[in-house]
Formats: structure tokens, sequence, C-alpha cells
């Protein structure tokens, strides 16, 4: 493979480099030098593996040399660190994202100002304006007053890497404003040449799109054509992230290949019924250029965002790969198109977006095959062939071989990024994609086309889009109700995942080579080791076990008491907003340990930032009883989380059903305060707090006890 085709192994040694740079401590230029006298120990070593093993190395290096040559950080992101507060000019670069009376804009600051004077600047930063938000669109010069801070993470093992995700888009900080009616506007902003050009085509489209269709509607419509998810709202969202189809509300690797795939077909024909061009020019080479245009006026109206300018470069190549009459090196393109993305951005090796779109091209490469040998079906030819009817049939085997080697290539990286499988995203998909790449998408793009010359004929195209849409929602709403169509999951470790991926490829040999069987053995030994390892650590463990969970302000303890059981002490939590500390933050650090019931659901007192990210654990994690102080809270959280309490059937403790203490498994839980009567003077004014009305926890074994105060406040 590494002769035949040696974009395979450079690539993969391109980001072997990026990975060890990103594992070594930053600007240690050690590692560097190493690999730099390995180097130099192969130009002096006879061997006829010398040169490949020189050309790999020297690759790995150079990636190495890339990812540790960026720049050092600006002087926002060092005031954004001091989280220091400066007077700010900015560009507003894309449209709000509204939750409540918050509100988000990604901005490109002009100048900061601050009490020692004025900073260079020209970063993009995340704004949130937290109530009274003035109507503001992209392309305005805005000046106001925030308080810079750097994107952190939460520390939890396991956790999502937020602020790699905010670097990776360009993003250097965030400011925050308290009160909107500090901004000032300041007429028309400066986003730069090649932002200006794009809004310029998008805001065009955005209003035609809110003139004539509904707000739910034209949300979808935004999110499809332009990529703009802000308008999406959670249930939505939720519907297509049931049915796995949440990937279609980015426009990415489907949608850029959807184009792609449509605009061939359609130059093709167009191309084909000319005698005289069949006979001069190889068709569908002219095809293959001419579809360069579509794929990347789409690129542009879409925003060119990450993912967009990845699955741009991914068609691209391929598109070039027939002009050249390479298209049957379809892994060679892959690995030029992977080469190509790492030497633009090598921090997108670690995003999700990026080894999604590669996995899945992979898996349809390497098992569509085997999968329709096994259906007995091949795909129809081009010309003459089978009957109408075993065509179809053959294009419908091919639609379901292609999904089922996507979803399958995918599954572990879905578990271990989003924690869920759907369990419906096949027919989903096969029901689905065929309309939004036939009617919606082409309608859209109708639509953007003939919209500067005709509202009215513009508004006609878009009659089939608006139909198709209907049709789309319709089936998503189906297949995300049914009960079954999705389960969270436990997230596998990378050693997991390894074995997966094992497995598939011993498998695919397993009849052609006799070293198969024996690998197959070995990673199934693994494999059972792995799983009697985690069935050991979950259900049978001997110990106490005490967690304490970063979830910002509030407070989380994962208690896992020997012999299995679990009990969760407060969520964590915000108030406001859209952001689940439950499912974001606790919830993954559930499903790293293999966790998927926690047994004890306790609320030391109804607030925010203990009570808020109890609702998903109630929801998804089964817990047998709830135990709280007896308080009661008139917020939509406090009701909603008691409602899951009740439907559930789980049984509700309070302080006098707890008297005396109880025993799980070998420890003793003890309730030390309220006292069961429930009163408790409180504060100095003899009202009661919500705070000293607190649940207090002691867990004793062994002769270790933890106290778990709540947010207890008197002596």
């Amino acid at each position: 493979m590494g002769i035949r085709r040696p974009l395979i192994p450079v690539s993969l040694a391109f980001a072997a480099g990026i990975c060890l740079a990103r594992l070594g401590p930053q600007r240690d230029p050690a590692p560097v030098f190493l690999f730099l006298s390995a180097l130099a120990v192969l130009a002096i070593w006879r061997s006829p593996w010398r040169k490949p093993a020189f050309m790999l190395l020297a690759f790995c290096a150079g990636a190495m040399l890339h990812y540790r040559g960026q720049p050092p950080p600006s002087d926002i992101a060092l005031l954004a660190k001091q989280h220091r507060k400066a007077i700010l000019e900015a560009t507003i670069l894309e449209p709000p994202r509204v939750a409540g009376f918050s509100a988000r804009f990604r901005i490109r600051v002009h100048r900061v100002i601050t009490g020692r004077g004025e900073l260079p600047a020209g970063d993009d930063l995340l704004l949130t304006v937290y109530r009274h938000c003035p109507a503001l669109q992209p392309g305005e010069r805005i000046r106001f007053p925030a308080r810079l801070r750097s994107f952190r993470n939460f520390g939890n093992p396991g956790r999502y890497d937020y602020a790699g995700a905010m670097k990776l888009k360009g993003i250097t900080c965030a400011a925050a404003v308290s009160d909107g009616r500090r901004i000032v506007p300041m007429g028309r902003g400066d986003p730069g040449p090649w932002r200006g050009f794009m809004e310029a085509m998008r805001r065009p489209l955005r209003d035609g799109f809110e003139r004539n269709l509904s707000p739910p509607r034209c949300a979808l419509f935004r999110a499809l054509i332009l990529g703009e998810r802000q308008a999406i709202d959670y249930r939505s969202r939720e519907a297509f992230n049931r049915s796995g189809l949440g990937h279609m509300l980015a426009v990415s690797g489907l949608h850029i290949g959807l184009v792609a795939w449509v605009s061939f077909a359609l130059f093709r024909w167009i191309l084909s019924r000319s005698y005289r061009v069949s006979l001069r020019v190889d068709v569908r080479k002219l095809a293959a250029g001419l579809t360069c245009v579509p794929v990347v006026g789409y690129a542009c109206l879409a925003g060119l965002h990450v993912s967009t300018q990845r699955a741009m470069i991914m068609a691209l190549v391929f598109l070039f790969s027939m002009i050249l009459g390479r298209e049957k090196e379809v892994w060679s393109s892959l690995a030029l198109a992977a080469l190509l993305i790492l030497a633009l951005t090598p921090d997108a090796l670690f995003s999700i977006s990026f080894q999604l779109s590669f996995a899945a091209v992979i898996g349809i490469l390497w098992l569509t095959p085997p999968i329709l040998k096994r259906l007995s079906v091949h795909p129809a030819a081009d010309g003459g062939g089978p009957a109408f009817r075993n065509r179809i049939t053959a294009h419908l085997a091919g639609l379901l071989a292609l999904n089922l080697s996507a979803t399958l290539f995918l599954l572990p990286v879905i578990m271990h990024y989003f924690h869920r499988v759907s369990l419906v995203t096949v027919p989903a998909n096969l029901t689905v994609v065929p309309i939004l790449g036939l009617v919606v998408i082409p309608s859209g793009l109708i639509f953007a086309a003939v919209l500067p010359f005709s509202m009215q004929a513009a508004a006609f195209f878009l009659l089939p889009g608006i139909w198709g849409l209907h049709a789309l929602t319709t089936l998503v709403r189906f297949w995300s109700g049914l009960p079954w169509s999705s389960l969270w999951v436990f997230t596998p470790t990378l050693l997991e995942i390894c074995i997966f991926y094992g497995l598939i490829f011993f498998l695919f040999f397993l009849r052609r080579r006799t070293w198969a069987v024996a690998g197959l053995g070995l990673l199934l030994l693994i494999a059972f080791a792995d799983a009697g390892y985690w069935i050991y650590r979950v259900r049978f463990n001997r110990d106490l076990r005490v967690t304490f969970l970063d979830v910002g302000q509030g407070s989380a303890a994962l208690v896992e008491f020997p012999n299995g059981r679990k009990m969760m002490v407060d969520g964590g939590g915000f108030p406001g907003g859209r952001f689940d500390v439950g499912r974001m933050v606790v919830a993954p650090y559930l499903w790293r340990l293999k966790v998927l019931r926690v047994d004890y659901l306790v609320l030391s007192h109804p607030q925010a930032d203990h009570m808020n990210g109890l609702r998903f654990i109630a929801r998804v994690f089964h817990p047998r009883e709830f135990w709280y102080n007896g308080d009661t809270a008139e917020t939509a959280p406090f009701r909603e989380l008691m409602a899951l309490v009740e439907s559930t059937g789980v049984r509700v403790r309070r302080p006098i059903d707890l008297q005396g203490g109880t025993k799980i498994n070998g420890v003793r839980v003890e309730v030390l305060h309220p006292p069961p009567e429930g009163y408790f003077p409180g504060s100095p004014d003899r009202s009661p707090g919500i705070n000293n009305n607190s649940l207090v926890l002691r867990i004793s074994f062994r002769g270790t006890s933890f106290l778990l105060p709540g947010d207890l406040e008197h002596e």
C-alpha cells in the first residue's frame, strides 16, 4: 500500500506528527530534535526501506514543526486570562443566537481600550448580552464595555473540549455585557472583504426566507442552505438527534456531497445531449470540472464554516481526480484531502466533524462492497443492463449498503462523542436524505439564483422546497417519536474503539488470510478482559468512592457504594439559559465510568446551582429513590424535576423518612440536618433560609467519613 499509494502513509505520518506535537509540552523542542536525529540516522543507514522511512519521518517531523509554529496568544487573549474589563469596538459577523432574554453574537474586534491605553486587535470574540439585547444585524459596528474571559473546560474526565472547539472556529475568547443598553451602534462596520462579500450574498436570501416562510420552516431552510442554526429550537434539534439525522442541520459532507452529485448528474445529462460535444471532449471530465462551480458557490453561500470548508476540499479533490482520470484511486484522493485539510488547520484532526466525515467515507469505501455482495446485488450499469425493476432494486440496495456501512463504521465515534445511538438512523436516512438532496436543497439553491431578478419567480421555485420540507419534518417527527428510536449508551475508551475497528479489520480478511484468525482470537481475549474489568469496576467493587465533580458554581458528588450501588448528591446547574449541566457535564462522566443507573438521587436544597442538573439524571439514569429536604420552589426546573420523579414511580424520602440513618451495602448514611420536624431558624432575622435548610449527609465506611453539607451557612 505504501508503494502503490504513497499518499496514504504520508497522510498518516503527518497526522501522527500532529498527535505527537499535541501530546508533548507546548513549545518544547525536544520531540522535534528527536525526530531530526532519527532522520540523520536514516540518511546514513543502508537499507532498501531507507527512503520510504526517511520520507515518512520527514513528514512527521514537518507536522510537528508546523503544529508548534502557531502564533503566540494575542493581547486580547492575555486580557481574557486576567478576566479584565475593556471597551471594545467591533463588527457583528453572524446573526445572533437568542435563548430567553440573552443573545450571543460572533464579532470581530477592531479597537480595545483599557486603562493602560489602546491595544491592537483583529480577533474574533463570542459576545453574550444577558438582557435588553438591541436588534443588531451582521455588518453593524458597535461599541460597548465588557468583561473578557477565556474559554475553559470542565475539569472532569470525559468532558467536551469546549475551549478546543472555539479555537478551531477561530474565536479567541468570550466577552459579556450584562445590559444591552450599554451597546452603542456606530453604523456600518468592517467585517473584511471576504466576509462582507459573503454577507452581501446571504442577507437577501435570509430576508427572502423570512418573507416567504413561517418561522419554523425559515429556521430549517436557513440551517440547510445557509448553515445558520441559530434559530432552530431545542425541540426540533432533539427530534433530529433522536432519529439519527442531526448531521443534516450543519452544512457539511452530506450537503456538499448531495450538491456535487446532483450537479454532476445534471451537467453530464445536458452535455451528453449534444452529439458534437460528446465526440470532442470527455463528458465525464467536463461535467466534473463544471461541478466545481456549484460546489464552491454553495460552500460560500453556506458561510464557509469549518465543517463546510473541509467538505468542500474533499469534494474538490474527488472531482479533480476525475478530471485527471484517477477517479479509481479513491483511497489516495481521500488521503490527499486529509493532508490538505491538516496542512491548513492542524487542530482539525481533533475535531468531531473531521473524524466523523473521514470515518464515514472510510466505512463506505471499505464496507459497502462486501455488504452489497452479501445482498447478492451489484450496482447497475450506466447503459443497457438489467430491466427497470432490477435497476431500482440495485439502487435501493446500494443506498442501504451505504447507510449500513457508514452507520456501522461510525458507531464507536458517535458513542464516544454523543453518548447516544439512534436505532432508526438507517431507515430515517433512507427516507429523509433523498428528499433533502432531490427537493429541498435544489429548490433553495434555485431560489437563491432567481432571487436577484424577481422575488415572485423565486417564491414560485421555493414551493417544491416547502412541500419537501413539510414531508421531511413529518418523517423526522415520525422516526423520533418512536419510543425506542434512540438509546443513551456508555462512552467507549480508546482501547475499546481500537478493539472495534480491529475486529472489523480481521473479519474482513478472515477467509483470505490465516493470520486474521490469530488476530481475531487475540482481540476477542482483550475484549473479554476489558468487559470483565468494567463489570467488576461498576458492579462488584469493594470500596467506597466519593467523587466531587466540576460543575462550575454549585456542587455535584457521585457516591459509589461497594457492590455497585450509586448515589448522586446534587447535580449543579446554572439559572436560566439552555445549558443543561446534567446532560453536558454530569452524565458524560457517568457514561465514561460505564454507569447507566444511579440508584439514589439526592437534592440538598432546591436552588438552581444544585438542582437543575438533576433533571436529566432523573430522566435517563432510572433512580430508585429520591431524597430531598422537603423544601419546594416555585420554579420551572423544580416542577419539572418533581414531575419526572412522580411519573417514573421513584420512591421519595424526606428527613422524617430517614431518621436513624440507613445502611447501603455496608456503608452508613446519616441525615444530620434538617431535623425531622422540618423547622430551622435559619438566618439571624429568624426567617427560614434556603441554604440553611440544606440536606446534610454523613457517609461512613471503615472508619472514614464524608460530610456533604450542601450550602449550609449556620454554625
